[in-house]
């Protein structure tokens, strides 16, 4: 099941340079931004994160029509967990959750006028989800368990061009995976939500 993921992930970006490219302007882009993981259930457990990071790097095609956009991004998320909860309460915890996610995205463009081009986005992928050295606070015995699981990103964002071919991005981003089954035998999934400022060039 867990190959079956990463081959869809590889068959939606190749799908994506599937059809003629010539008519349609290439770019690159990159964002980083902060993210705020919802909480985790295993269990009766709950754990709990501080905020952290999310870095996105893309390449893509903007159609000629000029009112979409598909490409294929590479992701990479992490958030530190703080507390674990329970019924019987809560204590300090630690351990890092990293994402790196294989998503193929697509952007429409609510409004393509001059200056700013307000969009709506949409992706579908894969995701590897670690979780790595997870102990009680003031213990040394962590353990850590990797996972693959089906991901998708929702957002809306908008877009500011700054010089020729080069436009300053901001934007909104839902990230979440599918359950998937732990070690324990509990299945949970990861999800964040994500303000990111980037750019996007043309190439």
């Amino acid at each position: 099941m867990k190959k079956n993921y990463a081959l869809l992930a590889a068959g939606l970006i190749t799908g994506l340079w599937a059809a003629p490219v010539s008519a349609m302007e290439q770019y690159v882009s990159g964002n980083v931004g902060m993210s705020w993981a919802n909480e985790i259930n295993d269990g009766g457990a709950r754990y709990s994160f501080d905020d952290g990071t999310t870095l996105l790097g893309a390449i893509g095609l903007r159609c000629p029509e000029r009112d979409c956009r598909v490409e294929a991004e590479v992701g990479y998320q992490t958030n530190a967990i703080n507390t674990v909860s329970s019924r019987f309460g809560s204590s300090d915890y630690r351990g890092d959750v990293h994402v790196w996610s294989l998503l193929a995205n697509g952007y429409y463009n609510i409004y393509d006028g001059k200056g700013f081009k307000p969009y709506l986005t949409a992706g579908l992928g894969a995701a590897w989800v670690n979780f790595d050295n997870l102990r009680f606070a003031g213990s040394s015995n962590g353990y850590s368990e990797h996972e693959t699981a089906f991901a998708y990103q929702v957002g809306v964002g908008v877009a500011v061009p700054i010089s020729p071919g080069v436009k300053l991005d901001a934007r909104y981003r839902h990230f979440a995976t599918a359950d998937f089954r732990l070690d324990d035998g509990f299945d949970t999934h990861y999800a964040n939500n994500s303000l990111l400022l980037g750019l996007r060039v043309s190439l």
